[in-house]
């Protein structure tokens, strides 16, 4: 067993959490190294992969890296091994199988002018497997490299690796194999290495998409797998350190951007795609330095509002950039997106959804948008020029606050709740409702219902009524007469009311005609409010409103609010005998006004 966990000291594994694992060995720098090792059931379990070839030539005898030095054919790669600083390990004792390119046949210079990470990375690491890999007889093999890529093995008389041929393939060496290829192989970044490395992204003007993404990374020593030394002037040296490169980004995005096993289609906008969603989003996002919310308790509205204080500019610039980034990520498995693939997804492919299960409904316009493809280890990455998905299914969607829900009734005076729950007979897409139930013969309930997450943009406001024979067969059937009043913050940090009226002629023609009022200050509101149609659940237009300052983030308490009542006197008999003082409310909706000027 001890030979066999010798062999294994430098196995790469994938770390558990999807990190990238970096390890720095006494001889040779930083390198990609063990987080962790699975229980081996068996010493012999590795036996085959190996065996050396059974060849009588003097190179058998000789460790990898002699037999590439002495090798007049393979002096670009011994120069390009040494420069990287990965020859001391092709002279131990692990078992490697070694792919080297022929002189002439790749652009070395171009490998030299890299800096030795990047070397190491995508070229020697590139080139070189753990265990023996032969070619004997008819062979079809998916080789993992130290680089974590796979690339094909295949053939039978003749070989091909990857996008290249085998010149001369089972030279054997003491500590593993080599074969001879006509032209280096391939390499093919991932996700993340393609994004954060500006020299393989060079001439996509993506500067602004990586900035964003290398913000959110972050190194630190994972002293549990790290081996410890001794301790120097107080301080814990170690032998071999282990040190994690993580970005938070990932698990914030559900996507695993270095993960080789798993395959996605990305848009990477570019500079000028970044600025211009970067300035579109941000409208949205408006926040007061100072803002402040009404609050209440007992059926009343207290006398201090609550207030929070945020630096505006901070948490625009946070909330923009990551409503930008969170819609540009698709994971090719999902059954969704699986027509990108050429496979015929069940959903067809008028729909994308993102890792964050977001659906965009029109994929083509978004597509459209590029002129480079790039193909990755991982999947594929579009360079766009726009970001075309529809901001209301993004950055500014449409808000629901349903009435039944405690979180969203700030206030209930002179009157009584109870919820209901329509009945399954009943085909509606509203599922419960508040009925509010004056408080006796002289009450006139009003409802204050919060909004959630609003932001700083154009909203059409809706309230849904629910009828009466819904939870009382018996009722007469009558409408509400109501007006809404929008109290909300405005830039200054000042609390504002705004009066939401039917200013229509039919409405107020028909009123008047009706009930013979005149059109005087004291009567109106009541000649200017709105009136729901009793027999069916309706779904009724308030009117246009756009937010001075962004909500979103801030938390429940500070939340603009809609207040419901009835203007009239309760005293007015012929106005109570016309109109029910319940109150049925469902849900008040926020539709932005984009997104409805879109649908007209």
């Amino acid at each position: 067993m001890k030979t066999i966990l010798s062999k294994l000291q430098n196995y790469i594994l994938p770390s558990l959490t999807g990190d990238l694992v970096l390890k720095r060995t006494k001889s040779s720098g930083w390198g990609v190294g063990l987080l962790a090792l699975g229980i081996l059931s068996s010493c012999s379990d590795f036996d085959d992969y190996n065996k050396e070839v059974a060849d009588a030539t003097p190179s058998a005898n000789q460790t990898l890296w002699e037999n590439i030095q002495q090798n007049a054919q393979l002096s670009d790669f011994a120069a390009l091994v040494k420069k990287s600083g990965f020859d001391n390990e092709l002279s131990q004792s692990h078992y490697y199988t070694v792919w080297a390119p022929l002189n002439g046949t790749y652009n070395a210079s171009f490998f030299q002018g890299l800096d030795n990470n990047a070397l190491l990375t995508q070229f020697v690491k590139n080139h070189i497997a753990d265990y023996g890999h032969l070619a004997v007889g008819s062979i079809d093999e998916h080789v993992k490299m130290l680089n974590e890529k796979t690339y094909d093995f295949t053939g039978t008389s003749s070989y091909s690796f990857g996008d290249k041929d085998v010149a001369q393939s089972n030279l054997p060496s003491n500590n593993g194999l080599m074969h001879i290829l006509n032209g280096s192989l391939t390499f093919y970044p991932n996700i993340y290495e393609y994004i954060t490395d500006a020299i393989l992204a060079a001439g996509k003007d993506i500067d602004s998409l990586r900035n964003y993404v290398l913000a959110y990374e972050e190194t630190y020593l994972d002293e549990e797998a790290s081996v410890p030394g001794s301790i120097v002037d107080g301080m814990q040296t170690y032998v071999d350190s282990v040190v994690v490169t993580s970005n938070s980004l990932w698990r914030d995005m559900n996507i695993r951007m270095n993960n080789e096993d798993s395959t996605y289609t990305v848009l990477l906008p570019n500079n000028k795609a970044w600025v211009d969603s970067y300035g579109n989003i941000k409208e949205c996002y408006k926040y007061a330095a100072t803002t402040k919310a009404q609050v209440f308790a007992n059926g009343a509205i207290a006398t201090n509002p609550a207030s929070i204080t945020i630096d505006p500019t901070f948490w625009q610039d946070s909330l923009t950039c990551r409503q930008l980034i969170r819609n540009l990520f698709f994971s090719n498995n999902d059954d969704y997106n699986t027509w990108m693939e050429g496979t015929p997804s069940a959903y067809g492919s008028d729909t994308l959804r993102t890792t964050l299960r977001n659906k965009l409904s029109n994929p083509k316009d978004i597509m459209k948008q590029s002129n480079q493809t790039i193909e990755l280890s991982n999947g594929k990455a579009l360079v766009v020029d726009s970001l075309a998905m529809y901001s209301w299914e993004t950055y500014s969607p449409e808000y629901t606050a349903i009435a039944a829900s405690a979180n969203n009734i700030g206030r209930v005076a002179t009157g009584s709740t109870k919820t209901e729950n329509l009945p399954d007979s009943v085909e509606t897409e509203v599922p419960s409702y508040l009925h509010v139930i004056p408080a006796g013969n002289f009450g006139r309930p009003e409802l204050d219902i919060l909004l959630p997450n609003v932001l700083s943009t154009t909203y059409n406001i809706y309230c849904v009524f629910v009828p009466s024979f819904f939870d009382d067969k018996a009722a007469e059937v009558l409408p509400n007469r109501v007006i809404f009043t929008l109290n909300y913050c405005d830039a200054s940090g000042n609390l504002k009311d705004k009066e939401f009226l039917d200013e229509s002629e039919e409405n107020i023609n028909a009123f008047q005609e009706r009930f013979n009022l005149a059109d005087n200050a004291s009567n109106r509101t009541t000649i200017r409010a709105f009136s729901n149609d009793p027999t069916r659940i309706d779904t009724l237009f308030v009117g246009e409103f756009t937010f001075p300052v962004c909500y979103a983030g801030l938390g429940n308490e500070y939340r603009p609010n809609i207040k419901i009542t009835s203007p009239f006197s309760v005293f007015n008999k012929n106005l109570t005998a016309a109109f029910t003082r319940d109150l049925r409310i469902a849900s008040i909706i926020l539709r932005p006004k984009e997104m409805e000027d879109n649908e007209q």
